[in-house]
């Protein structure tokens, strides 16, 4: 898949700690500087595991949310851990 979005950016440090929450989402995103600008271009990851379970988890997140749980999700071993937050 070819498709991308590009996302534009104040600043390179916001760039850095989006781009790992993307990926984290089960994105692709990278990090494109220009002279006096700076983006990502973000598209999904090529693994559809990665993408399954990226849309798991941001389910489940927003579930957590809607519930007002205090739990975090977590990535682990090609599924996901519901738990506390660390301490």
């Amino acid at each position: 898949m070819t498709d991308s979005v590009h996302v534009e950016l104040p600043r390179r440090e916001l760039g850095e700690d989006l781009a790992a929450r993307l990926t984290a989402s089960g994105l692709e995103a990278r990090m494109i500087e220009d002279d006096d600008q700076c983006r990502l271009e973000v598209r999904y990851a090529t693994d559809e595991q990665e993408r399954l379970l990226g849309d798991v988890a941001h389910a489940i997140e927003g579930w957590l949310g809607e519930q007002e749980l205090p739990l975090v999700v977590e990535r682990a071993d090609g599924g996901c851990v519901v738990r506390p937050p660390a301490d």
